[in-house]
Parts: C-alpha cells; structure tokens; sequence
C-alpha cells in the first residue's frame, strides 16, 4: 500500500500532464457526440497515448501512432479485398501479418507502428464477424481511421498551444532539483536524508538529465550551440550526485559542520551559472577546514569547472549526440535470439485461442477476449504479469464506474453538459493514475477504456448492463489464456538477465580499486546500470515461481531482489574504497590490502556469471594499521557486505 501511496504523489508536472488530456478528451467527446462519430471509446485511449511528458514524446508518438493506422488500416483492406470468399485463407493471412507485426513490435525502435497495425489486424476479425455484407464492413474499418486519427491531431493542437511542456524548461528543472536535494544533503540535521541516498538513486537521478537532454537535442534546431553547455551542466551534476553517496551519515565536529555550511554556499552561484548559462561566471575553490574525503571531492568538483575550464568544455563539445542513432532498423539479434519468435508464437497462439472460444460461442459482445492477449503480452514474464494485473484492476473499477453511471446518473441526464459532467471526473482520475510510474500507469487507461466502452459507444442514454458484462468478461478469459500460455509454455524469465548485468556492473567496478581513472569514468555508467538492474529486479519479484527448476542458478534467479541488494552493498563499499585510496599519499597499504581481496572479488565475479566457482577460502585481510579510520571504515564495510553476499549464495 505504501508504493501505491507513493505512485499516487503529485510530482512537477504530473497536474500540467492531467490538464493537457483532460482538454483533447474534452474536445473529443464533444466533437464525436456532435458529430456521431462512432468509437469514442477507441478516440480517447489515443489521446491517453499521445499525451505524453513533452511536446517532443509527443509529437513523435503521434506521428508514430498516425503512420501505423494509416499502414495497418491499408494492409487490412487489401487482405479483406483478396480473401473475402475464402474466410480460411483470409485468417490465416491475419494471422500471419499479426505474428510478424508483434516480431517487429519487439525487434525495432518504432514497435508502437507495429502494435498497432497488430492490433487492427485482430480487431477487424471480428468486424468482419459481425459485419452483414462488405460495405458496412469497409465503413467500420475506415470509421477506425478516422476515430483514431482526429484525437491525434487535437492532442497534438492542444499539447503544442494550451499549456506546452518544453524539454528544455524540464531540464532546467531536474538540474535545479538536483542541486537543491545536494544542498540538502549538506545540512547538518539531514542524517536520515543521507542514510537513504544511495548509487541507485543517484543513477537515476543521471538517468533523468540525460533522457531530457536528448528530447531537448530532439526539440532544438540550434542544439549544437547550446548543447555543450549542458553536457558539462550534467557532468557536474552528475558527479556531485555520486560523491554526495559517501556524504558522512552524522556531521561531528566544529570542521565539518563549517565546510559544510562553505559548500551549501558554494552551490548556489553554480546553480545559476548551470540553469542560466552564464557567461562569466566564475567561483574561487571553497577553503575547507577538515579531511573529510567527501568534502575534498565535492569541493574539487565544483571549483574544477570555471569560467576557464568551463570555456574549455564548451569549446570541446561543439558537437551533440544526434537525437537518433543511426542503428539498423532490426535489434542486432533479431534473428539469433530464439525469445523474440517464441515470444511472437505465444502471442499469436493465444489470440488463435481466444478467436476459436470468440467465434465457437458467437458471443460478439467478448471481442476484447483477442485484444486482451496482445496487450498483456510484454517482454519478460514478470512485465506480463503486471499488465494484466493492471489490466484486471483497471477492468475492474471501470466496470464499477461504468455500472453506477448506467444506472444511477444516465437516466438523470439528457444534455452533452450532463455526459461531460459524468465523464470527466472518470478521465482525471484515469489520466491522474497513466500520468504515475510504470508499475501503475496503464490501470489509468484501462479504467477509462472500460468506461468508456460501456457508456459512450452510442450517441444516446445508456440503460442495458450486457455491454459492462462482455467487456469483464471478455478481458477476463482473454487475460486467463494469454497469461496461461505465457507462464507454462517457455516462460522468459528474466533473472538471467539481471545476474549477467550485475555480473558486468560488478566486473567494471572491482577495476575502480585499481585505477583513479578508471573509477572517475565509469562510476555514472555503473550507477546507471543499477537503475536497469533494479527494474529488472521489481519484474522477477512479481513472476510466478510454483514452477521453477530447482538447478542452483535458477534459485538464483528466484532470489535476484536479495542478490541485488548484496551487490549494490559490495559495489557501494568498493566504490568508498576506491574513493578513500584516492585521497591518500601513501598508497601502498591500501594496495596490499585490495590485493588481499582479490580472491574474493574472483569469487563473486564467478557467482554472477554462472561460472564455476573455485575451492579456495574466502580470505578477508587486516588493513595496515598506519591508513586512516575512514579507510579502515571503507574496509570493514567492504568485508561485511562480501561476508553477507557468501552466506546469501551458500545457502542457495
């Protein structure tokens, strides 16, 4: 309930995000109402779609979203032109054009194109049953076209005149939040602030700058004047963010409280010259009083970029990353990794499913039965199993919405004022929830779905509950096969994955104990690489395990939360050792000592990459007595979270 709680916060932007959909839907009801305009339901989960965090994801959606209708709509008649005698032929064709629409919808970068022209090559399967002769049939498909395509275009009016959210301000925004949260972290009563600042979070806080600065580079004709300037914005940021990691957890001393309070005011003028760019900004190194090594990095960071240096690194980066990489059109294993076809066939042999109980039973009102099963199918079987939780608790409160519109309020109302007045307390609570996290999103779509579908499908009151029941229903049974067949035939477990991701992060970060160079340039790559592997994490929490091998590797797998976080412990305190070593004069103790553990690190190397690991004891050495006590902090730390990652693996 908490992480419910917490997905239901408000966040800067998330009102502005609610306000633009609530807008195009406004526009959209009315227009279709008005206009009878058929698939009002179909109109509005496209303007949940399109709406997105900025005018530049949404722009591309919408042109993305525009060109799959448009393609799958064309594909659909020339199929229905060729087969329409020969019904046997027709399905197969069908399906045969799904299939390799979901293989695309997985192996390229514009996978929504060929969602939906999957989508539309199911769906008219059963226009087609319900369809009395080929005209009516032409016309439902062409009345697709249309409802899918004009609430692209209002969307996209209204995203880019009412209230437009630009990359840049976005960016400007996360640089001044981070900054302020470092400010934070250098108060004196931030104690628990500091327990809880973790390298994951940091790298997520990484990961932010770098997506906005890639829709700002997107958004921007002129990004190449200006983007050198924010490349170094977010390396300092960067960098400040990860060394604000080994921040003490308690500030002890007249020393450290004063260097303290000396960097808080240091951060300031460098938020300005950040977010504003200013030419001539320039700071003196702040004077720090103690040997605190996190004090001396932060320090170091901020006084390294001057007005000199800073100069230096726009000079140099008078070229940014291209908003799209001129990578193939297929993912580099496209056809070497067996997932992607299985992944396909099970989609497609679950919708074959659902089509044979759809038309076996000739129950028309259960259609959502076929899409049902492409929806839910994603990559992973943990992502699967949390769409169609979603989809079932979004298919749920909907049907609960929809059932008190249809028999308490419908019968009161008979304005286009009243409809609105019903319907948009449904859309703001449903765009409030898809405008959330990932783990909570798409229920704020299917309750508008649901809703929608069961009270604005005809241009009049509506007063029978058949509707509300088909789509329950019909969501149901198609989340039952889809989920069946997903889970017994060759589940795509992902905790594999997230050992050999860990395996490399791990393998990267031992090398930091070696080489200063080496730890300054691939600490943000490996923070960002915990990010992924904790997403990766969330998905294998939720897979079903009552039927997992009970091979050694695979109890791994099922215990990848608890890998997870003995790892990121590991890394944290090689990433402090690391850290302390730098600051030393004399480093020979503490290179004797890394020698020490690196039969250990072998070891743990060994355990995430599914080697064999060998028969040598876990050696755990003394620090030399002459480093300091932050060192031989570092080091004690770095022993108890290698004890605690051997007696986690041992008794698996």
């Amino acid at each position: 309930m908490s992480d419910l709680w917490i997905s239901m916060r408000p966040y800067p932007g998330r009102l502005n995000h609610v306000l633009r959909a609530m807008v195009a839907c406004t526009i959209v009801v009315i227009m279709s109402q008005s206009l009878q305009v058929p698939l009002l339901a179909l109109s509005l989960i496209t303007v949940f779609f399109v709406t997105q965090t900025n005018i530049v994801v949404t722009r591309l959606t919408g042109i993305l979203f525009i060109v799959g209708s448009t393609f799958s709509i064309l594909l659909s008649l020339m199929v229905l032109k060729v087969t329409w005698n020969t019904p046997f032929l027709r399905i197969l064709i069908s399906f045969t054009l799904f299939f390799v629409s979901v293989f695309l919808m997985r192996t390229t970068k514009i996978g929504v194109v060929f969602f939906v022209v999957a989508i539309v090559a199911i769906y008219t399967q059963s226009l087609v049953d319900i369809s009395p002769d080929a005209e009516t049939l032409v016309r439902g498909i062409l009345w697709v076209w249309v409802a899918v395509n004009y609430p692209i275009a209002v969307t996209l009016i209204v995203n880019s005149l009412l209230m437009p959210v630009e990359p840049e301000i976005q960016l400007k925004r996360a640089i001044g939040k981070q900054l302020s949260d470092m400010a934070s972290l250098l108060s004196a009563d931030a104690t628990l602030l500091r327990r809880q600042n973790t390298l994951s979070q940091a790298g997520r806080d990484i990961q932010t700058l770098y997506r906005l600065l890639r829709y700002k580079t997107m958004r921007d004709k002129h990004a190449a004047q200006k983007g050198g300037h924010y490349l170094t914005a977010i390396a300092i940021v960067s960098e400040l963010r990860t060394a604000s990691c080994h921040l003490p957890a308690s500030f002890e001393g007249e020393d450290v409280l004063k260097d303290a309070e000396t960097l808080r005011n240091a951060l300031k003028p460098l938020e300005l010259m950040l977010i504003n760019g200013e030419p001539d900004w320039q700071t003196k190194p702040p004077v720090l009083h103690s040997a605190e090594p996190a004090f001396i990095a932060i320090a170091g960071i901020i006084s390294s970029y001057n007005k000199k240096v800073a100069a230096a690194e726009n000079k140099a980066n008078t070229q940014v990353p291209s908003p799209a990489t001129h990578a193939g059109f297929l993912v580099k294993d496209a056809f070497s990794n067996e997932h992607y076809v299985f992944f396909s066939l099970k989609t497609l042999l679950s919708a074959a499913v659902c089509y044979l109980f759809y038309t076996a039973t000739d129950w028309s009102g259960i259609h959502t039965i076929m899409l049902s099963c492409l929806i839910v199918a994603q990559p992973g079987l943990g992502n699967t199993q949390r769409k169609i939780i979603l989809r079932l608790v979004g298919a749920a409160v909907g049907s609960v919405f929809a059932l008190v519109t249809i028999v308490y309020l419908t019968p009161r109302i008979d304005t286009l004022f009243g409809l609105l007045c019903i319907v948009l307390p449904v859309i703001a609570l449903s765009s409030w929830i898809s405008a959330g996290p990932e783990n909570v999103s798409y229920a704020g779509v299917q309750i508008m779905f649901t809703f929608a579908l069961a009270t604005l499908e005809t241009f009049g009151p509506v007063t029978g509950l058949t509707e509300v029941r088909d789509r329950i229903v019909g969501i149901i049974l198609g989340i039952i096969v889809a989920g069946l067949i997903h889970t017994l035939i060759r589940p795509e477990r992902e905790g594999g994955v997230m050992l050999q991701n860990l395996g490399a992060l791990f393998d990267e970060a031992r090398s930091w104990l070696h080489s200063a160079t080496r730890h300054n340039e691939t600490r943000q790559k490996v923070a960002t690489g915990l990010v992924e592997c904790e997403d990766i994490a969330a998905r294998v929490a939720i897979e079903p395990t009552w039927f997992s091998a009970e091979g050694s590797h695979d109890q791994l797998h099922q215990h990848s939360l608890s890998i997870l976080n003995a790892i990121k412990n590991v890394l944290f305190y090689i990433d402090r050792v690391s850290f302390e070593k730098e600051h030393l004069k004399n480093q020979e103790p503490a290179n004797e000592f890394i020698l020490g553990i690196q039969g250990n690190m072998d070891k743990i190397s060994s355990v995430l990459n599914g080697r064999t690991v060998g028969d040598g004891d876990v050696y755990y050495p003394v620090p030399d007595s002459v480093l300091p006590d932050s060192f031989m902090d570092a080091a004690k730390g770095l022993e108890e979270s290698q004890r605690h990652f051997f007696n986690l693996t041992s008794t698996l």
